[in-house]
């Protein structure tokens, strides 16, 4: 079995957890709304921003990465100033984590890319965000890229790893849980501050 079929089926739990905690049902149903719209792209920031802030610093270990091409948080940025929001600054969620720990967290950052097409599929039947929708980035993610960029992300997650499997997968465990703690934080019926999430 490839590391990307291990993290496939040992994250599945977290991983279908974490689409239902995102308002799947809301989507399926066409009835986001704004307010729900809006907390995904604050929940999304947080994590990326995160995310390629501590890629970033690890140039030597991520030099074939394509960082450049895998950026989310311009696009976040762009379809929440285009709401007239001004995010406030992210946790150092992943200050911590060492370069194959990271490799986890990337995972499920390029795997969320994936299913990015079907999720504005629905968003576009949504009729309380047709007008929000009109030049929103993040959800068309790679576009026709997005199946030769997940290949490519692929090949380099299975050469970085090397043998160490299982320090990645536990790692993309623990991304999905701060995923879920990022959605929690930036709720609606939060203060949505810079306050740290748990590790």
């Amino acid at each position: 079995m490839t590391l990307l079929e291990k993290l496939r089926q040992d994250t599945r739990p977290l991983h279908e957890q974490t689409e239902e905690l995102f308002y799947s049902g809301s989507l399926r149903n066409a009835a986001l709304t704004e307010e729900e719209y809006l907390h995904l792209l604050r929940t999304h920031l947080g994590y990326h921003r995160a995310l390629e802030a501590a890629i970033d610093q690890q140039p030597l270990f991520f030099a074939d990465y394509g960082a450049g091409i895998r950026r989310k948080t311009p696009w976040l940025e762009a379809d929440l100033a285009e709401q007239g929001i001004t995010p406030a600054p992210s946790a150092d969620l992943f200050a911590d984590w060492q370069p194959l720990e990271l490799l986890g967290a990337a995972y499920v950052s390029e795997g969320s890319m994936l299913g990015g097409k079907v999720v504005m599929h629905h968003l576009q039947k949504s009729v309380a965000l047709q007008s929000i929708l009109q030049n929103a980035r993040f959800y068309r993610g790679y576009g026709a890229a997005a199946l030769d960029n997940w290949k490519a992300f692929g090949q380099f997650l299975t050469t970085q790893a090397g043998e160490q499997h299982e320090r990645v997968i536990e790692a993309a465990s623990r991304a999905f849980q701060i995923y879920q703690a990022l959605f929690r934080l930036y709720a609606p019926t939060n203060t949505l501050t810079s306050q740290s999430v748990s590790e």
